[in-house]
């Protein structure tokens, strides 16, 4: 078909995407307690299909009576991994089982557990949360999502530290890997919460907090954050919260900027580091264009604008609807969608993929902007089904050597060769700050150590894996042995692995390549050592481990050892004797956002904040679209 064709309905397809939004209706009710689903993950690479027959795999307990009465009677071996909104792209939950027969199918199952309508908190065990406002303290059940998240603070005035785009993740799910906001200051989302409710495979209860003992010169913390599921079933998640007295307390702006020289970049990100608290930019690496989204944090705004209660659906309501994760484009924009970013991709021309960015980042600037008139920094609406690589890479600093490190992760991008393969779709940056958990992508023995993540996007059509196109894992293959070269580690949530470090002639794999898992553990022995340890005083028979995790280093003969220590004839290191995470060699990955891109800033009026000097405190009227 010509390129023209195809790209004829483009702008339609664009602005049925934005016009369309509302998604079907919601039908009142709750999931099935068990029941034997196709399970598939977000980006549809992971599809789960359960054999002709086959007994219950898939619980939705809405009480801590009903979750512990599942536990006592699982069967011996049998394994169980939790489910939250499925959003993340590696074999977390359950791998895909496409073309697999019963004879060829592990001797060992999986239960899976969803908590969307779980709820053990309150005087009487049916509340979905605790709200703790004097001591900026807020605990949730861990099927809850950002959203709902969000809009419970904001109605008492308080937000959480950092926020994702458009709040699809369950708080269960984003501190079991590294999610994280754009929020300069703040770590990852899991390094905001101070305490953790733990369920084991007995069904016995353990809060992890900073009040825990040290484990060999660690802190128990540092396990229960980014714990991949491995520890047990998290029931609830203590986060500490800030202060938000009004909708206006957050002032939110953007600009475009083309950029195309390393001192261009390095002195306009000095000053946007500075300037601003929340920083998200969409890159077009065949056009130097950058979108940057900010918000600010205003202690004393100009207008006074009361926060507004907003209703959103609840994870449970969600759930039974089969609703999870960020709502997809409609049927006809994404069939539509897909066929011409498929086509650019493999048989396209470079103008023809700048094109397709510029749409994108359109789409972003129009939800932006249809967000900040909500004053929301929960911008994305829609998403349009894709795959992620994301990579975090430690910065020496915000100054121009820290920039100049960060302008070399994008040149691997922009520089990549784009003969067989090319982008459709923009690269997204944040800077963020690392931490101490000892799985993370952002670990760091540097104190307050600066980070960027960048997390880049394909679009494949929702086969497995191992069937993605040679021209796409390629390009990304090369990409990525750049950022791993730079130091830079895999988001645990995403994408990664599209290569084997020790292979010499530098060719590419399918994702979660073996050997690049190997590696990884490598780069981070100590670490994943120090888990490992950790993880069987918690799980010794290995109950919430899967294939994935082995391949991770976790796991190693768990239902052998059933609790034993692996002998090694090795001291065993502590915190202080560990190596950091964050060096030099084979790297890893992770990410989370989606977004589709938005175009030339309108100035909306609602962005405007200068000119209202009126302090009275307003009830928000503001239209919504």
């Amino acid at each position: 078909m010509p390129i023209s064709k195809l790209l004829r309905p483009w702008p339609l397809v664009l602005a049925c995407g934005l016009v369309c939004a509302c998604g079907p209706k919601l039908k009142p009710g709750s999931p099935p307690t068990e029941s034997s689903p196709q399970w598939h993950n977000w980006s549809g690479d992971l599809v789960y299909q359960p054999f002709p027959d086959a007994d219950a795999y898939y619980f939705s307990p809405t009480s801590r009576t009903e979750l512990q009465a599942i536990l006592k009677r699982r069967p011996p071996g049998m394994k169980v991994r939790v489910s939250g909104q499925r959003h993340s792209q590696p074999p977390l939950v359950l791998a895909d089982n496409r073309g697999a027969t019963p004879e060829a199918a592990p001797g060992v199952g999986t239960w899976v557990i969803d908590l969307s309508c779980y709820t053990d908190l309150g005087p009487e065990g049916k509340d979905w949360y605790l709200l703790d406002a004097a001591n900026g303290k807020i605990t949730v059940n861990a099927g809850m999502r950002e959203d709902q998240l969000d809009a419970i603070l904001t109605e008492n005035d308080l937000m959480l530290q950092t926020v994702t785009a458009g709040g699809f993740f369950s708080a269960g799910g984003m501190t079991a890997v590294d999610v994280h906001g754009a929020t300069v200051s703040s770590p990852i989302f899991a390094e905001t919460a101070s305490s953790y409710t733990i369920m084991d495979a007995e069904g016995n209860l353990t809060i992890v907090d900073e009040g825990e003992e040290p484990y060999e010169g660690w802190s128990p913390l540092q396990f229960a954050r980014v714990s991949l599921g491995a520890l047990g079933i998290v029931t609830a998640v203590t986060f500490d919260v800030l202060p938000r007295p009004y909708a206006t307390t957050v002032e939110s702006g953007r600009e475009k900027l083309r950029l195309t020289t390393e001192q261009e970049f390095v002195d306009a990100y000095r000053q946007l580091l500075a300037a601003h608290d929340r920083i998200e930019t969409f890159y077009n690496p065949y056009t130097s264009e950058f979108l940057v989204l900010w918000w600010n944090v205003v202690q004393s705004p100009k207008r006074r604008k009361r926060n507004k209660a907003r209703g959103v659906p609840d994870a449970c309501l969600l759930a039974a609807n089969d609703a999870f994760g960020a709502p997809y484009e409609g049927k006809v924009v994404e069939k539509d969608a897909e066929e011409l970013e498929h086509h650019v991709q493999f048989h396209g021309t470079d103008e023809q993929a700048k094109l397709l960015i510029d749409g994108a980042l359109d789409v972003v600037h129009k939800q932006v902007s249809a967000a900040n008139r909500r004053h929301s920094d929960l911008w994305l609406a829609k998403a349009t089904q894709g795959i992620f690589m994301s990579y975090f890479l430690e910065l020496p600093g915000a100054d121009d050597a820290g920039l100049r490190r960060a302008w070399q992760g994008l040149q691997a991008v922009a520089n990549a060769d784009r003969s067989q393969f090319r982008l459709t779709g923009p690269l997204e940056f944040r800077f963020i700050r690392g931490g101490d958990s000892v799985m993370a992508g952002t670990y760091s023995k540097t104190p307050n150590a600066l980070f960027i993540n960048y997390d880049l996007i394909a679009f494949a059509q929702t086969t497995k894996s191992p069937d993605y196109p040679q021209p796409l894992i390629e390009f990304f293959a090369g990409i990525e042995r750049q950022w791993v070269a730079l130091g830079a580690m895999p988001h645990n949530g995403k994408m990664y692995g599209f290569h084997d470090p020790a292979d010499p002639e530098g060719g590419a794999t399918q994702p979660f390549d073996y050997g690049y898992l190997n590696a990884l553990t490598e780069r981070r022995r100590e670490r994943v050592d120090a888990f490992e340890r950790y993880r069987r005083t918690r799980d010794p028979e290995g109950v919430f481990c899967n294939e994935y995790l082995e391949g991770l280093g976790l796991c190693r003969e768990a239902d052998a050892a059933a609790g034993g220590e692996e002998e090694t004839g090795e001291e065993t290191p502590t915190q202080d004797e560990a190596t950091p995470g964050d060096g030099e060699g084979e790297g890893e990955g992770e990410g989370e956002g989606e977004g589709e891109g938005e175009g030339e800033a309108d100035g909306e009026a609602a962005d405007a904040e200068g000119e209202d000097v009126d302090v009275e405190v307003e009830d928000d009227e503001d239209a919504e679209d």
